[in-house]
């Protein structure tokens, strides 16, 4: 590969976010705020070449290149860099669809459902109408009417303030290695807080202790994507007033909400896919192969 990757770092944030938002379809996973949470656990590392971030992990995945798709000359490109082919990883389903174009037989693609990423209306999380949100809707009014509550949005170094509700929600689990390193991701972009534009929380406290956070991110003008939720599992029904309280507090500046993938958890996928999405953001392992 002729040239080199450096470690994530916050001096080439901006350029990134740049190019992000120039970037046709904003996967969650390669927004800033989530590359630095978790840069750590799959030790992430970026090049910047041919007007585009490269993106890779330890074990040398490369994931696809961050920037204005459409201007890029990737017949050009593609060669010139991986003259022997190239396996990408989740590729959001925009770039694949220009890859396939270009390339047509050059391409492979396998698609993968636990990497789709789930999409939903603002306004019809927060209304919670019909018979399609029926349950959503009396866990939250059982909410309301058992719990003294206090709902408190969050920015800057109030953000820190969610760390209270992660050691309470973590004291209730059975410790796993796949959530200590989720404890450690969380841990990292609240110690960033005042680093990556767009970052935002809810807190919702139960007789001054906080019972559910939230913890989000900016996507772009329309569109928020919620990096970690969590709620105790005492209170009933925390779960949807966390996710509505949320929503309610920033509905005037977002549309839609990435609510990311279900990793392939069938239980996940479930709870997912209860709220509804309108739409999701697809990705796939893509196989370049030169002609």
């Amino acid at each position: 590969m002729p040239f080199s990757f450096s470690s994530i770092s916050l001096e080439r944030a901006d350029e990134y976010r740049q190019l992000y938002s120039q970037s046709p379809r904003k996967s969650a996973w390669y927004s800033f705020g989530s590359l630095w949470a978790w840069r750590n656990i799959y030790g992430f590392e970026w090049a910047f070449e041919e007007g585009v971030c490269w993106i890779r992990t330890r074990n040398d995945a490369l994931w696809a290149p961050v920037g204005p798709w459409g201007a890029i000359e990737w017949k050009k490109v593609l060669p010139r860099l991986f003259p022997e082919g190239r396996v990408f990883f989740y590729v959001p389903d925009g770039l694949g669809r220009l890859w396939r174009e270009l390339f047509r037989g050059g391409v492979t693609v396998g698609e993968d459902r636990s990497q789709w990423e789930y999409l939903h209306s603002v306004q019809e999380l927060v209304e919670l109408k019909g018979n399609r949100f029926s349950r959503k809707r009396s866990h939250f009014v059982q909410f309301v009417r058992r719990y003294p509550f206090r709902y408190r949005s969050l920015e800057g170094d109030a953000l820190v303030s969610v760390l209270e509700g992660q050691e309470l929600w973590m004291k209730e689990q059975s410790v796993s290695p796949d959530l200590e390193r989720e404890d450690a991701a969380i841990r990292e972009l609240v110690a960033q807080r005042g680093h990556i534009p767009g970052l935002l929380a809810g807190i919702l406290d139960v007789n001054g202790a906080p019972a559910a956070y939230t913890v989000a991110e900016a996507l772009d003008d329309d569109t928020i994507v919620i990096h970690f939720e969590k709620a105790l599992r005492r209170y009933s029904g925390a779960y949807q007033a966390i996710n509505r309280m949320f929503l309610e507090n920033v509905a005037d500046s977002f549309t839609m909400v990435n609510r990311e993938e279900d990793m392939g958890d069938e239980g996940m996928r479930v709870a997912k896919m209860s709220y509804h999405p309108v739409d999701f953001l697809r990705k796939c392992t893509l196989s370049w192969f030169p002609e």
